[in-house]
C-alpha cells in the first residue's frame, strides 16, 4: 500500500512539473513573438500547434506512466504546475527578458546595421544617382 501511494505522489510531482514545463515554453514561445513581431493569424496558428502539441505531450506521458488510468489529481498537478510557473517567474519573465534582449539587438544589430544602409544610400545616392543625372544632361545637349 505505501508503495501505491509513493507512485501516486510521485505522479503528482510530476504532473506539477509537466505543468511548470508546459508554461515555461509557452513563455518562451511569447518572448519570441515579443522580440520578432508577428501578425495575428500566424500568432493563432502558433497558439494552435502548441496547445495540441502540449495536450499530446500531457495525454502520452501520464498514458505511459499511470498505464492509461486518468486521474484527477493529475488534470490538477498540471494546472497546479502552469499556475506556480505564472505566479512566480511567469509574471517577469517574458516582460523583462523582451525588454533586455531588445535592448541587446538594438545596440549590437540594429544601431550599425542602420549606419551601414545609411552609407549605402549615400553611396547609392552619389553613384546612381549623379551618374543618372549626368547621362540626362549629356542626352539633353546631344
Amino acid at each position: 500500500m505505501e508503495e501505491y501511494i509513493v507512485d501516486e505522489a510521485l505522479l503528482l510531482l510530476n504532473s506539477l512539473y509537466t505543468g511548470l514545463v508546459i508554461m515555461a515554453v509557452y513563455d518562451i514561445l511569447r518572448l519570441f513573438r515579443r522580440i520578432i513581431r508577428h501578425k495575428y493569424i500566424i500568432i493563432n496558428i502558433e497558439d494552435f500547434i502548441f496547445w495540441i502539441l502540449a495536450g499530446f505531450v500531457v495525454f502520452f506521458s501520464f498514458y505511459e506512466q499511470n498505464d492509461g488510468a486518468l486521474r484527477w489529481y493529475i488534470i490538477v498537478g498540471v494546472l497546479g504546475g502552469a499556475y506556480i510557473y505564472k505566479a512566480s517567474f511567469g509574471r517577469f519573465l517574458v516582460k523583462y527578458a523582451s525588454k533586455y534582449i531588445n535592448k541587446i539587438i538594438n545596440i549590437i544589430l540594429k544601431k550599425p546595421l542602420s549606419k551601414a544602409i545609411m552609407g549605402l544610400r549615400y553611396l547609392f545616392r552619389k553613384v546612381v544617382v549623379d551618374n543618372a543625372k549626368k547621362l540626362r544632361k549629356k542626352e539633353e545637349v546631344s
